[in-house]
């Protein structure tokens, strides 16, 4: 389940969108995670995750960035979601490596974008 808090309506549309499609593709059926998101100013930083246990976790996010950074810093505290789900070490090198290629499969699968430049198209309008 996913809780939002802040945030313009295409920021929580794409929130809303990249959840479903870290719970369709990333999660068990069973190890669906609780997301309380916040969208507002984040001081010292672009995002963070804190895990509560059993499934619950708090996310952070800066609320000015633009359309293809709040993707890719979503992916990349997604991705520490699925860390801390599979009881694996919070790497941040490892989070860093995957959430380029995680924003990317969600733009072509989600926001219907092509394979060659998509992601760098995801400003454009």
């Amino acid at each position: 389940m996913l809780y939002i808090r802040g945030g313009n309506k295409e920021q929580i549309v794409l929130s809303q969108q990249l959840f479903s499609f870290c719970s369709n593709g990333l999660f068990q059926a069973n190890k669906i995670p609780n997301i309380d998101l916040t969208i507002q100013k984040v001081d010292d930083a672009l995002a963070w995750t804190d895990y509560e246990g059993d499934g619950k976790f708090f996310i952070e996010i800066e609320e000015s960035l633009d359309r293809k950074k709040f993707i890719i810093t979503l992916c990349h505290e997604m991705i520490h979601v699925c860390q801390f789900l599979a009881g694996v070490e919070v790497s941040e090198l490892s989070a860093y490596h995957y959430e380029e290629e995680l924003a990317e499969q969600f733009y072509q699968e989600e926001l219907g974008g092509s394979i060659n430049g998509s992601l760098s198209d995801l400003n454009e309008d």
